[in-house]
């Protein structure tokens, strides 16, 4: 069974809501006044953030200040870093262009390099298609120095979009823009 906020809330408790967050707190006074509670809530949570008895009425009003306070922050700093995110995004995606190509870096206890290039392109978004690599000699057994194989196409396309990062392959892996140098990756029989 899941419980509601309502499940959460002190009975005769006053609700107390932020001007400019959705926090919400819930203050209650116990008739002998010797103790002062606040729960606050953050979001859509349905269980509390906090909460928490006070000696005096004045500390737990100031707790519930900074509580909001820091409620507003918060969004403000996640809005700030969104936009921030977009606006690399969008610079990211400038960059981008018909025949570049790309690297992927990925694995678990092993290293594993996948070269892209791309194919097309619109606004935000390219098709990108597997390229074959050149093996280099790395002067080691357990790894190989890899280049990419322009135009030695493998697989089929795949649109994808141009991120904050490059473009996002799957959950494991991220293409971006070559730096032009050979790369290293565990040599075949070396990894797991």
């Amino acid at each position: 069974m899941t419980m509601t906020r309502e499940f959460y809330i002190p009975k005769g408790s006053k609700e107390i809501k932020a001007a400019k967050t959705d926090a919400v707190a819930y203050i209650n006074d116990y008739a002998d006044g010797t103790k002062y509670t606040a729960m606050v809530f953050g979001g859509k949570r349905s269980k509390y953030d906090k909460y928490f008895g006070f000696k005096t009425k004045e500390a737990r009003d100031d707790y519930v200040i900074k509580y909001f306070t820091d409620q507003e922050n918060l969004a403000l700093s996640k809005k700030k870093w969104a936009a921030d995110k977009k606006a690399q995004a969008e610079e990211n995606q400038k960059n981008y262009q018909v025949g570049d190509i790309l690297v992927s870096s990925w694995g678990y206890d092993q290293t594993n390099i996948d070269f892209y290039q791309v194919i097309e392109r619109t606004a935000k978004m390219a098709t990108i298609q597997k390229i074959g690599k050149e093996r280099l000699d790395s002067g080691y057994p357990s790894e190989d120095k890899v280049m990419p194989a322009k135009d030695a196409f493998v697989g089929k396309p795949k649109k994808k979009k141009i991120g904050t990062y490059g473009i996002r392959l799957n959950s494991y892996a991220t293409a971006r823009l070559w730096e032009g140098r050979p790369h290293y990756q565990t040599a075949y029989g070396w990894g797991h």
